[in-house]
C-alpha cells in the first residue's frame, strides 16, 4: 500500500509531503496507481524545488526506492503558493484513495479529507 501523508508543521511553519510504499495494484514496473501516486508525488517535489528564492532555505527532498519526503519552508508572501502545490497533489491523493482504497491510504493535516 503507498501512503501519503501531508501536513503543515505548526512550530516551524514548514510544510511537509511524505508518500511511501507500493500501491500493490499489480508488479512493479507494471503498475498504474503507483505510477499515478509516483507522478503527483515527483510533480510537487519538482514544483517545491523550482520554488527557489521563494523558500527561506533550500527545501529538504529525499527521493529514494520510489518514496518521496519533502520538507518546505516559503518565505510568509508565498506560503500560499507553496500551500497550492501540497494542496493540488494531495487532490490527485484523495482520488486515488478513493478509486483504489485498497491501494493507497491519505492522512492529511493541511486540508482534512472531506472539509469544503
Amino acid at each position: 500500500m503507498t501512503k501519503a501523508m501531508f501536513r503543515e508543521l505548526q512550530d516551524s511553519g514548514a510544510l511537509e509531503m511524505r508518500v511511501i510504499g507500493h500501491t500493490g495494484f499489480a508488479e512493479m514496473g507494471r503498475d498504474p496507481v503507483c505510477a499515478g501516486a509516483s507522478v503527483l508525488a515527483m510533480t510537487a517535489a519538482q514544483c517545491i524545488e523550482a520554488m527557489g528564492n521563494k523558500l527561506q532555505k533550500a527545501p529538504n527532498l529525499t527521493i529514494r526506492g520510489g518514496n518521496v519526503h519533502v520538507i518546505a519552508k516559503p518565505r510568509p508572501e508565498y506560503y500560499a503558493e507553496a500551500k497550492h502545490i501540497f494542496y493540488v497533489a494531495e487532490t490527485g491523493f484523495q482520488l486515488l484513495s478513493q478509486a483504489y482504497p485498497q491501494n493507497v491510504e491519505l492522512t492529511s493535516f493541511i486540508f482534512p479529507v472531506g472539509d469544503e
